[in-house]
């Protein structure tokens, strides 16, 4: 693995989903050089995991009020579904309690699995939506679920 910038030649080597990473990861460097914009969480229904649906002035010029407004409806009902407490909660309870939580070295819990399907969700609208018109949204997980961080 190279440790510095990759070449044209290097880059050709690669995979395409690896140049699409590194693409990705080359946009998100040049991101964190400019101006970023936070959806903070609302709290209004509570300590549920769900972020502000309010249009930051700051994108106006950037991206389209619906497209920002789908896309942070669609988190905000990704979050809802994993914080959902439903049978297959309860029987994790359960199993976790019976086997002394060894079971989760060997199983994926379904808040797991909602959060990897947010990331791929995430990863998708920065290909599509949001990487060509220069933005990029961070993952909430990364910013310890407080914020939305666009850049």
């Amino acid at each position: 693995m190279l440790s510095g910038p990759r070449t044209a030649p290097d880059r050709a080597k690669l995979p395409f989903c690896h140049e699409s990473f590194h693409n990705l990861q080359e946009l998100r460097h040049s991101a964190s050089l400019a101006n970023k914009v936070f959806i903070q969480r609302d709290y209004t229904e509570g300590t549920i995991c769900k972020f502000q649906t309010k249009f930051p002035s700051e994108l106006e010029s950037r991206i389209e009020r619906t497209l920002f407004e789908d896309t942070v409806k669609t988190l905000n009902n990704y979050y809802a579904e994993a914080e959902k407490i439903g049978g297959q909660s309860y029987l994790e309870g359960c199993l976790a309690c019976t086997t002394a939580y060894l079971i989760f070295l060997c199983m994926e819990t379904r808040y797991e699995k909602v959060l990897k399907k947010i990331s791929r969700y995430i990863q998708e609208q920065n290909e599509k939506i949001y990487a060509p018109r220069g933005l990029l949204i961070t993952d909430p997980i990364e910013r310890g679920m407080r914020v939305i961080e666009i850049s």
